[in-house]
Parts: structure tokens; C-alpha cells; sequence
């Protein structure tokens, strides 16, 4: 089995930070490339950060010019420091840019363009939280199935395009539900209306709503059923590669064969030994090993040959010939 090894997935999914916490977001998929560029220089290049900019390349020029016709210390303080402002802005710049999809913590009040139009750029699960639970959770696991089906190891076998038309579907399905969010409105006025006659409209407008969830409710199925076999074809991969690995590493471990040599090779060694060390006693008159001695002369009770073994022995007789002290009885 070849293994298709992708590369590092760009999931449309991220996780943004907003006044009332972190929540997950999906991109829109309509939005091209060159927009978001746009959208990024936009960021990084606003008014004060351009004219931060200008003003520390306008002080850096002057020093240097100032530096060449003999201006000293203090032109040089000036360079230093125009270029110091023109690096701060740079830095600035590119962090406004780079943080632009994901820090939203600016109130809604003053929002970015990102923030302006709902939809037009992103959704976030907790937009529809209003909606009520069975909406609100199918949302959720809408988006957490194209992210991670976008982060999937698996990705590399069924292609991206597969994780695109996911993309597109799934926002499809949160774009016609968030268009139900007015006539979701509607059926809850009619709904409290004492009238009897306006009974029809509130059924009409349940009947409307009941068929968005419930198109909702089979795309969260085959979500469901694309994540099982991304799943199982994951299991899959892993078991081809544990098997690999498995074969490769007891490759490298020793046979029995080997095992078994090894084993005769230091069998031999003590009978070696004890012919060396045997030859050197004979040799040196060290006289023989405590095994070759008889038994009675290393086998012995410890304690015997010191006085309180021996105080001991002398006791346990005494008490077993006249019986226990009766002057130590309490």
C-alpha cells in the first residue's frame, strides 16, 4: 500500500477570539485569494501605520543627510531613530495583518470590515445559538466535521476537492439556515397571537421551518457518514504503519541462533574459570575453596562461635531442663 502523504492542510476552519470568548469559524468559500490579500494589505496598511512610516523614512533620510555634512552625534540619533519608527510600523503592520481572521475583540462599535456584513466573509457557530438547540448543535458539528476532515490524515487519499465541495455544502446549509432566522420570527408572533384565525399562518410558517431542519438534519447525517469512513480509512493507514514499523524494527533483532550461541559461549566460561583459578590455588598453596570443604565445617549455625550465640544456646537448655525462672514471673 502507497501512502499518499499530503501537505500541511489549510483548514477553512479556525478558531477566532471575540468579545464573548473564542469560537469557531468557517471561511466562506466564495471569498477568492486575491480579496483576502486585499483584505490583509487593508489591515496592515492603515492611515497611521502609513504615515509612521513615511514620517520615519522622511527622519531617516534627513539625518543621513545631515550625518554627511558633518552633523554628528545628533544626526545620527536622528537615523537611529527613523529607522527604529519605520521598523515599529513594519511590525505593526504585519501583526494587524496576520491577526485580522482571528482577534474580532474590538466591540461592536467600531467593527472591521470582516465584522461588517454577517456572512459575507465567515460564519461562527455561536451566530446561530439563537436558533435553539437542535440548529445550534447541528451547526457545531457541521463545522467541527470540515475542519476536521480537512486535518485528516486521510485527506491525502480522497483529495482536496472532495474537502472543498464539504466546504461549500456545509456553508450552503449554514446560509439557508441563517435565512430561516425571520421566518423563525414570524412563527413565534404567530404563535402568541390570541387570534384563531391567523392558526394557519403559524402552521404554514412551522411546516416551512420544519422542512429546513430537517434538510439540515441529513446533511449532519452524511457529515456523520464522511467522518465514519475518513475514520476507519485513518485506522487503516495507522495499522499499515505500526505494521511497517513492526517489521522493520524486529528486522534488526537478533535470531534464535544467535540466542543460543551466545548461550554455549558462556556455559563455557565458569568451567573456564574454575580450571584457572583451580591451577593458581594448587600453585600458591591457598588450600581449598569453602565447597570443596566438608559440610560440617562451613555449614554452621550463625552465631555459634561468638559469646551470645553461646549465651543463648546455654540458655535455652537451662529452660529446657528446669522450666522458667520463677523469681523473673510477674
Amino acid at each position: 500500500m502507497t501512502r499518499h502523504t499530503p501537505p500541511r492542510p489549510a483548514t477553512p476552519v479556525i478558531t477566532g477570539l471575540f468579545p464573548d470568548g473564542p469560537d469557531s469559524v468557517l471561511v466562506n468559500p466564495a471569498v477568492s485569494d486575491r480579496r483576502w490579500r486585499t483584505e490583509y494589505a487593508r489591515a496592515g496598511l492603515t492611515f497611521r501605520i502609513v504615515l509612521t512610516g513615511l514620517l520615519g523614512t522622511a527622519l531617516a533620510v534627513l539625518g543621513g543627510l545631515a550625518a554627511s555634512s558633518g552633523g554628528g552625534a545628533v544626526a545620527g540619533d536622528v537615523v537611529a531613530f527613523g529607522v527604529l519608527t519605520v521598523g515599529a510600523s513594519v511590525v505593526i503592520g504585519r501583526h494587524r495583518a496576520t491577526r485580522l481572521l482571528v482577534d474580532h475583540r474590538h466591540g461592536a462599535a467600531s467593527p472591521c470590515r470582516l465584522d461588517r456584513t454577517r456572512g459575507e466573509f465567515f460564519m461562527r457557530s455561536r451566530d446561530f445559538a439563537d436558533l435553539g438547540c437542535p440548529g445550534a448543535a447541528a451547526v457545531r458539528e457541521l463545522i467541527c466535521g470540515v475542519d476536521e476532515l480537512h486535518r485528516s490524515p486521510a485527506r491525502g487519499w480522497f483529495g482536496p476537492e472532495l474537502c472543498r465541495e464539504v466546504h461549500r455544502v456545509v456553508w450552503e446549509s449554514l446560509s439557508v439556515l441563517e435565512r430561516t432566522r425571520e421566518a423563525r420570527t414570524l412563527a413565534s408572533e404567530l404563535a402568541r397571537d390570541p387570534d384563531t384565525e391567523v392558526g394557519d399562518l403559524a402552521a404554514a410558517a412551522r411546516e416551512a421551518i420544519a422542512v429546513i431542519d430537517a434538510g439540515l438534519a441529513e446533511v449532519v447525517g452524511h457529515m456523520r457518514g464522511c467522518l465514519a469512513l475518513s475514520r476507519a480509512w485513518e485506522a487503516k493507514l495507522r495499522h499499515a504503519e505500526l505494521a511497517t514499523r513492526t517489521d522493520r524494527t524486529l528486522s534488526t533483532v537478533p535470531g534464535h541462533d544467535h540466542v543460543l550461541a551466545l548461550g554455549r559461549a558462556a556455559e563455557a566460561l565458569p568451567r573456564t574459570l574454575h580450571a584457572f583459578l583451580t591451577a593458581a590455588r594448587d600453585l600458591t598453596g591457598a588450600g581449598p575453596f569453602p565447597w570443596e570443604r566438608p559440610a560440617s565445617s562451613w555449614l554452621q549455625v550463625p552465631g555459634s562461635h561468638d559469646g551470645r550465640g553461646g549465651a543463648a544456646t546455654a540458655r535455652r537448655k537451662r529452660f529446657r531442663r528446669d522450666g522458667p525462672d520463677e523469681t523473673k514471673l510477674p
